[in-house]
């Protein structure tokens, strides 16, 4: 199934955390041996409100001072670079091709017709000062990309399980199931397939999981799961889950709901359609 993956991009910013994320899309790219791409993403809004009148800023240096596109776009270019220069390293890690782009606007447009990426992006924000976060967008892009997508927060040698929750046996459960073999595979860890409660034949979903991923070498359990907040959220506890791998297809709310049980928690998240 990952056969399609042909590229793995990176999402970058200037407020992202993007260490996990580079760090994660790097060994991918070389698990699947495929191309790795950054893509650093300037901020139109921020460009846009840099040209108001009223638009400040305060730096050490000089205090109180009004905030141009030019400063924006010199802070841009310097993240950039910095970015440019840490993805190089990574990629030289782990021994993959890679190749860098600087665009303005959404990643959504950027990745736009490329349906074989497999997309990671840094799940938090740069803390301002020792406590203080922005609200991350990216989360707002996992009801929108039509391609894998994975949020990551959690440092690759933290260790953890792989649970993927599945709703069915169709070809989206296949891709799901695929890919999160591969990544937990990666990681030398157990994957735990969770099915959905209604599914008749536990034993027959068991059978089907245990045959399709025979080939990779992996620690499988099966269950039946719920997401029913607390119970799931207990759950991922349990396992010491650091990727918790879902199907597509899930409502904007429904997403939010996940979003305010996995963010406490340091899990990274895949979305799979």
């Amino acid at each position: 199934m990952t056969q399609s993956i042909k590229r793995v991009v990176v999402s970058l910013d200037a407020v992202s955390e993007t260490g996990p994320a580079i760090d994660t899309a790097a060994r991918l790219a070389a698990r699947w041996r495929v191309p790795l791409h950054g893509l650093f993403i300037e901020d139109e809004e921020l460009i846009g409100f840099a040209g108001l009148p009223f638009a400040r800023q305060v730096t050490l240096a000089t205090g109180r001072e009004p905030l141009t596109r030019d400063h924006i776009e010199d802070h841009f270019r310097a993240f950039a670079e910095r970015l440019r220069r840490e993805l190089a390293a990574a990629a030289a890690r782990h021994g993959v091709e890679w190749s860098f782009e600087v665009t303005r606007g959404t990643l959504t447009a950027a990745t736009d017709g490329r349906e074989h990426d497999f997309v990671v992006a840094g799940a938090m924000t740069r803390p301002v000062g020792d406590h203080f976060r922005i609200a991350s967008r990216s989360w707002s892009l996992v009801a929108t990309l039509t391609r894998p997508f994975l949020l990551a927060r959690r440092a690759w040698e933290a260790g953890g399980s792989v649970l993927a929750l599945l709703r069915h046996h169709g070809p989206q459960s296949e891709r799901t199931l695929d890919i999160a073999a591969q990544i937990a595979s990666l990681c030398k860890t157990t994957l735990t397939v969770a099915h959905h409660p209604d599914i008749a034949d536990a034993d027959e979903f068991a059978a089907w999981v245990s045959g399709f991923v025979e080939q990779h070498s992996l620690r499988l359990r099966t269950e039946s799961a719920t997401m029913e907040p607390a119970a799931l959220r207990q759950r991922i506890i349990e396992l010491d889950c650091r990727l918790l791998v879902l199907e597509g297809g899930r409502e904007r709310a429904q997403l939010e709901e996940l979003r305010e049980l996995i963010e406490p928690l340091a899990c990274d998240i895949l979305i799979v359609r």
